[in-house]
């Protein structure tokens, strides 16, 4: 039997942005960590370290910044290309960013096309991860 992948679902809470996690969470041949579920959130000094943890030991990140400040999903997001990439400038193919068609500012998407697949629905996420699944 092949290994199923650990993927980490960074950024929005479901409550936050129409239950975003649920398609993907449906993809039997994934384990995927949700920091909503999976980290103890009763205080920074749980949450943090729990929430590295399942970026450090993931396969693949997708991540959903949402349309509104999203600090914590840049790092999440950071954290994830570091670890999986050999030199800075590097691409990685195993991190997918949902880049909603409404986010601000649109300069910085040039640069954040640079680090990892960028997609700008759930939808189009969810295939991203399928191909990656094939391969």
């Amino acid at each position: 039997m092949k290994k199923k992948l650990k993927v980490y679902l960074a950024g929005q809470s479901n409550e936050h942005d129409s239950n975003w996690k649920k398609p993907f969470k449906a993809v039997q041949e994934c384990d995927f960590y949700d920091w909503e579920v999976d980290s103890d959130q009763t205080s920074p000094n749980t949450y943090f370290p729990d929430d590295l943890n399942g970026i450090k030991n993931a396969d693949i990140l997708i991540a959903n910044p949402g349309i509104a400040p999203s600090e914590a999903t840049w790092i999440e997001i950071g954290y994830f290309y570091a670890n999986n990439t050999e030199k800075p400038g590097d691409f990685c193919d195993k991190m997918i960013i949902i880049w909603q068609e409404n986010r601000n500012p649109k300069w910085s998407i040039n640069f954040v096309k640079k680090v990892g697949l960028v997609v700008s629905t759930f939808d189009e996420a969810l295939e991203e991860l399928k191909q990656i699944l094939k391969s």
